[in-house]
Order: C-alpha cells, then sequence, then structure tokens
C-alpha cells in the first residue's frame, strides 16, 4: 500500500528529535512492503539526503513549490497522513481531507495544546481554522478520558493515541561527562507551563541542599531560575548532548507542562528519552502516569517538593536497578517498532507480515 506522509522537517536546531522518531517509523513501514512518501520541508542545516527503501522523499523549501504534486500523491495513495506540525500544518491538512485517497489521517503531536486551547474558545495554529471533519481518522499524542474531550471539541468522527516513541538506535545511554556532573538534572522543552514544577521540584530543593550540584538544561529556559554556585544551566546545549546530561547525573527530574498535566496522560517525549538513557527517573505527577511507569517500580513519583530530595537520598544501587527497569519498559512498549505495530493495526494496513 502506497502511504504518504505530510509534515516531516529537516534541518532545524528545534527540531527536538522530530526527524529521527519519523524517519525510523517509516523506515518500519517500509521494510513491510509499504511504499512510503515523505513530503519534508528542509530547512538551512539540513543534513544529507536521505531514501527510503521502496518510497520517496519529496523535500522543498516553499510549499507553493510542491502542492500540486504533493496533492497527485496523496491522490494515489492508499492512506494520506498529515503530521500537525510546522509552518505548512494548515495547508498540508486542508490538502489531506480534500484528496481522493479512501483514508484521510491527521496525526496531532501537540494534542495537549490544541485541547486546551480549543477549551478555550482559541484557534490552534497547526489545525484547520473549521475543526478536523473529513478526517477518517485522527490520531492524537494524548490518551485515557481526554480523547473524547478532544474529539468532541475539534470535530473528529474517530480519536485514537499514538503517544511519543523512541529509537533504540538513538536514543541510549550517552557518555559520562565531567562538566554535567550533577546530582539531579532536568532537561526542559522550553519556559512555557513548567515555571511551578520548576520552583517546586528542582529551584526549591536546589536552594534547600545547597551542597548538592543540580543541572539545567534546554533552550530558552524560563526567566528567574537563581544564579547560585550549586546550580548549572546550559541554556543553548546541543539536544545530541542531553544523552551525555543524563548519563552524568543520579537522578533526572522530568516535568510535564501545565497543559500535559491538567489533561493527563499526557507522556512527553523528554520523559521516553530519560527513560531509554537508563536514567533513574522522578517525575511530578500527574493523571495516567502509571500507566505508563510503575512508580516505586520503574520510576519516582514526586506529589510535593519533599519528595524529590527524598528521592537524592535513595542509594546508588536502587537508582541504577529503577534506571534499568524503566529503560526495560520503554523499550518495550514505546518504541519506533511499537508505534509501527500500532499504526498498521489503527490503520487496518495489510502486507509486510505480522506485526
Amino acid at each position: 500500500m502506497k502511504i504518504v506522509i505530510f509534515g516531516l522537517t529537516s534541518g532545524y536546531r528545534q527540531d527536538g528529535g522530530h526527524r529521527v522518531r519519523w524517519r525510523a517509523l517509516i523506515h518500519g513501514l517500509a521494510i513491510r512492503g509499504h511504499r512510503v512518501v515523505a513530503v519534508e520541508r528542509t530547512g538551512p542545516d539540513a543534513p544529507a539526503p536521505w531514501s527510503i527503501p521502496g518510497g520517496d522523499v519529496l523535500s522543498y523549501t516553499d510549499w507553493n513549490d510542491v502542492a500540486v504534486e504533493a496533492a497527485a500523491q496523496a491522490d494515489d495513495a492508499g492512506v494520506a497522513l498529515v503530521v500537525a506540525q510546522g509552518p505548512d500544518a494548515r495547508r498540508a491538512a486542508d490538502l489531506v481531507r480534500h484528496a481522493k485517497t479512501p483514508r484521510r489521517v491527521l496525526y496531532d503531536p501537540e494534542a495537549p495544546v490544541s485541547l486546551t486551547a480549543l477549551e478555550a474558545g482559541e484557534p490552534v495554529a497547526h489545525l484547520p481554522v473549521d475543526g478536523l471533519a473529513g478526517f477518517d481518522m485522527v490520531l492524537a499524542s494524548c490518551g485515557g478520558p481526554a480523547l473524547d474531550r478532544y474529539r468532541a471539541k475539534a470535530g473528529a468522527e474517530s480519536v485514537a493515541p499514538l503517544y511519543p516513541w523512541i529509537v533504540p538506535e538513538a536514543d541510549r545511554q550517552g557518555d559520562f561527562k565531567r562538566e554535567y556532573l550533577g546530582d539531579l538534572c532536568c532537561i526542559v522543552g522550553g519556559p512555557d507551563g513548567i515555571r511551578e514544577g520548576l520552583d517546586r521540584f528542582f529551584i526549591d530543593p536546589a536552594q534547600r541542599l545547597t551542597r548538592r550540584r543540580f543541572v539545567l538544561v534546554g533552550a530558552d529556559l524560563p526567566d528567574g531560575v537563581p544564579r547560585a554556585s550549586n546550580i548549572l544551566t546550559f541554556p543553548d546545549l546541543d539536544p545530541a548532548r542531553h544523552a551525555d546530561v543524563l548519563a552524568s547525573a543520579n537522578l533526572a527530574l522530568t516535568l510535564a507542562r501545565d497543559d500535559e498535566r491538567r489533561i493527563g496522560w499526557c507522556p512527553s517525549d523528554r520523559l521516553f528519552l530519560a527513560a531509554a538513557c537508563g536514567s533513574a527517573i522522578v517525575a511530578d505527577q500527574w493523571d495516567g502516569l502509571d500507566s505508563f511507569f510503575e512508580p516505586g517500580r520503574e520510576i519516582l513519583v514526586a506529589a510535593q517538593t519533599d519528595d524529590v530530595p527524598t528521592a537524592m537520598m535513595l542509594p546508588r544501587n536502587h537508582l541504577t536497578d529503577l534506571g534499568r527497569r524503566a529503560r526495560k519498559r520503554v523499550l518495550a512498549e514505546h518504541s519506533a517498532e511499537r508505534r509501527v505495530q500500532e499504526l498498521r493495526s489503527l490503520l487496518d494496513l495489510k502486507g509486510g507480515g505480522d506485526d
């Protein structure tokens, strides 16, 4: 079956692993005999051209230069799937839902952002203005009770979860680096929606435990992070070095954004990355977390500030065991290979043998 996928990007520093994850998923579809055409917007730092076994990559820098050919590819496909992300999200979504393909699918990788805006009556920049009617299926990065709310607010006919995933070949334990040495590290995805969690579970413990070393990483860190000798910040660190940060800390703190915590059942790619790297994790509490990792055995959960210092005092071998179990769980249930299996089942894709 021919599958056309829109919304991919390459060559943007803020990509956040988007390129690697989608290429792994596409490869998984291709080796099962599906002909995949990837419609990809390229940026100034795009790596060497890539290829898809039995498929094609349709690269562009200006949507107008590719729109006609992309529409023809979608009309000829058994499935057209648009990833609602990036500057061309709305135009690609409109193209897909008006295509002649028998299966029109939208994947929303920022479902918590979308649902929060929709419930507030605000427009969503990466979704069609008039809702999601016309798509045969909508895949969302959240699950649980939020799916019914998403379906109702977005006007979607059918909604199913497709959670973030990791790529074992790329998301693996990094190297210990003395410059990143820390008792607790935290990698954030940006300044929005983490201020409260950062204060409660990172800054407050750092101010209490002045002899412990705290490492904070992420582009556009929130304002107001105190200057202290035991808090190291790396606001411009290359994401390729994140695994080294995780390998150099005893414990990794993962924070859900406010919208992810409010909605629940929204695991972040940062959570899965820390697990894939074998890190001992302490995560802030949110509904559905225990469906992804078992608290106390695979992950530690912080409901209040004191829970973080308590976690930091645990024996090193205990933390090592937690990280090992979390890695085993994420590899088994949240890898690109697993998402390929789920996607084939959701879309009833045939061919390529059994999953």
